[in-house]
């Protein structure tokens, strides 16, 4: 039985004639016999049954499985509406307002054309809350 990219040349010499040997013994075995080598062999090979992975090779799946969920709570976050809890005095700087800003004040407020506006902010926080202050 030669296996493809066997190299026979690192055995040593014993081998040739244990092999030969072997192979006689074969050919004179009755068919009894044949059959119940058989029957271990295959008794054998049931008991073995599947092949275990070991735990780690798990990991991968594991890892992947971990980023898809945190993608999805991800995407998931950024689709719920944030509101913003109301205050008792109305806020007087932007960096109280951005609390409350969405994603397309954020857009309007980073886009180039609006730098006047970027000046002006203190105004605009101011004027939300007077608006915020109406409808309440």
């Amino acid at each position: 039985m030669n296996t493809p990219g066997f190299n026979e040349s690192r055995l040593p010499p014993w081998t040739d004639r244990a092999k030969a040997l072997l192979d006689e013994s074969v050919h004179g075995l009755d068919a009894a016999t044949l059959s119940r080598l058989n029957r271990a062999r295959q008794a054998a090979l049931a008991q073995r049954g599947a092949p275990r992975r070991p735990g780690w090779a798990w990991m991968p799946a594991g890892l992947a499985t971990a980023c898809a969920l945190l993608l999805a709570v991800g995407v998931w976050q950024a689709r719920m509406p944030h509101t913003a809890t109301p205050t008792a005095t109305p806020p007087s700087t932007a960096a109280t307002q951005g609390a409350s800003m969405n994603a397309a004040d954020l857009d309007m407020i980073a886009s180039d054309d609006n730098l006047e506006m970027m000046q002006d902010l203190d105004f605009y926080a101011w004027l939300d809350a007077q608006d915020q202050d109406n409808n309440g």
